[in-house]
């Protein structure tokens, strides 16, 4: 739905109650509308339920109405303040835009017709400033995502590249490279770079493209993902499985499906039991007109309570058995919400993990 075809809350304030019927009588059909009979009980609303724009009347015995559009301005500024009085009074207008900061100056009789112009002109600027508010927040979260990630990623890149240096030269100094099992200790700190550099592809991708919705072949999909994880040691024990359950065409954003599964079906490879003689990772998906739930499950080593609320801040570590990059849950948990989803994890430690998210089904 376009934001301009939603329902602005307004808030109209007059001691006088013939006034606050009549307005009622005429917007609640095209508004959410509220009504005050004194600046109390009008600050009592706004601080209770959302209003856009408030309307105020000028002669009111409590307080005038510019006198309360000023004490809340404070409060509540974003909100547009509209004054309405029966009398012509030049000083009163003047005051009421250079104290209240009012958005229009309106005498009664008011028109109906003319007042819904202007209400729907003033919900305008409030949806422009509301989406430029927005725009600042995730302006500073980027920024400051992008701080911990210049110093993190800078950090977790060199790091392999200082144990490859190393064992390479201590190698050299034993002189029988394979024998010293040095090989293998290099292969794993070039897959840990690996993943590193691929998570930070996913992340700049997943930051700068559009999303592009097209039909999506999860009986291929699925295979697809568990398949690309054939470098990894172990993967040969783990049982996988996956069923689908299948109402309708799914439709999403492949990439971000595709990074999503593939950091959750990594993390459930990487984190199992050395001790398991039965390891699997399983995949559900149901797929219904509306939504696509899917979950991955492990047997895996489970995480702590005490970090389940911080698995997908960016660099968060759970968990020390392996040195992950910090990043994978991060990112799933960014291309969820990027198309419109959620996720969610159940985990108790030495019971394995399952992550659940949903996202809709664009068909």
């Amino acid at each position: 739905m376009n934001m301009l075809e939603l329902r602005p809350n307004l808030l109209y304030v007059d001691d006088d109650q013939r006034q606050l019927t009549a307005f009622k009588a005429a917007f609640r059909r095209e508004y959410e509308v509220a009504t005050a009979q004194s600046a109390t009980e009008g600050l009592m609303i706004l601080r209770s339920q959302p209003i856009d724009i408030i309307l105020t009347d000028q002669r009111m015995p409590e307080r005038s109405g510019i006198d309360f559009l000023q004490s809340i301005a404070t409060e509540f500024p974003d909100l547009i303040k509209i004054l309405v009085t029966g009398y012509t009074d030049f000083q009163d207008a003047i005051d009421a835009i250079n104290k209240g900061k009012v958005y229009c100056f309106l005498t009664k009789p008011w028109d109906e017709q003319e007042l819904k112009v202007i209400i729907k002109n003033a919900y305008e600027i409030c949806l422009t400033r509301k989406l430029l508010k927005d725009k600042n927040e995730l302006l500073e979260k980027t920024n400051r995502e992008l701080e911990r990630f210049v110093y993190s990623a800078s950090h977790d890149l060199r790091s392999p590249l200082m144990s490859i240096k190393g064992i390479i030269n201590y190698a050299k100094m034993q002189g029988d490279y394979a024998s010293q099992g040095y090989l293998p200790m290099i292969e794993e700190s070039i897959d840990r770079l690996d993943v590193f550099v691929g998570n930070i592809a996913h992340y700049y991708q997943n930051a700068k493209h559009e999303i592009e919705s097209g039909n999506l072949e999860l009986e291929k999909l699925i295979p697809e993902v568990w398949g690309s994880f054939n470098y990894l040691k172990g993967k040969e024990k783990i049982q996988f499985t996956y069923q689908i359950d299948q109402k309708a065409a799914f439709k999403s954003d492949e990439f971000r499906v595709r990074v999503i599964l593939n950091n959750l079906i990594h993390n459930a490879i990487k984190y199992q039991k050395k001790s398991e003689t039965n390891p699997y990772v399983s995949v559900h998906v149901k797929v219904t007109p509306e939504v696509a739930t899917f979950s991955v499950e492990d047997g895996g080593i489970g995480i702590d309570p005490e970090h389940i609320e911080k698995i997908f801040n960016m660099f968060y570590r759970a968990t020390a058995q392996q040195s992950g990059s910090g990043l994978g849950l991060y990112i799933a948990k960014e291309a969820v919400e990027k198309i419109g989803g959620g996720i969610e994890v159940d985990s108790a430690p030495g019971k394995g993990t399952t992550f659940h998210f949903k996202v809709p089904n664009e068909s």
